[in-house]
């Protein structure tokens, strides 16, 4: 092999190793529960925006706090801190009880407890109370 091929092919490998490097990285993260927001707010299950909470399996994301809010089979209402603590995807509702990230299939239980990984830490959840078409989350 010449000189000149040997240090382009080393070249290459040395930015494909760098490559592959920082694509594991950036899938790996640190696995921690992100800092939830405290909640205190009101939403009307009349109103068209959260009008999917008021059937059971309905689900509504509450963004200005980043909080899923979901009615399960039971006509219970859960309300859960989006953000998966494995990769930061937000998580969604199964209709039932379950919480799952769609990125690298992390479940999360009605209380924010981790079912299966890799997330290893749950999702904080926050309390609800119902009267009339006032929903109130706070925590």
């Amino acid at each position: 092999m010449e000189r000149r091929d040997f240090i382009q092919k080393s070249i290459i490998l040395t930015c494909g190793i760098a490559g592959v490097s920082a694509f594991l990285e950036a899938c790996q993260k640190s696995n921690t529960t992100p800092t939830a927001p405290s909640a205190n707010f009101t939403i009307d299950i009349s109103s068209s925006q959260y009008s999917a909470l008021q059937k059971n399996g309905g689900s509504v994301y509450y963004s200005a706090s980043n909080i899923i809010i979901a009615r399960d089979n039971a006509g219970n209402f859960i309300a859960l801190y989006d953000v998966c603590p494995h990769a930061g995807c937000a998580v969604q509702f199964d209709g039932a009880s379950k919480f799952p990230c769609p990125c690298h299939g992390s479940l999360f239980d009605e209380n924010g407890n981790v079912l299966q990984g890799p997330a290893t830490s749950g999702l904080k959840k926050y309390s609800t109370s119902l009267s009339g078409t006032q929903l109130h989350v706070s925590g």
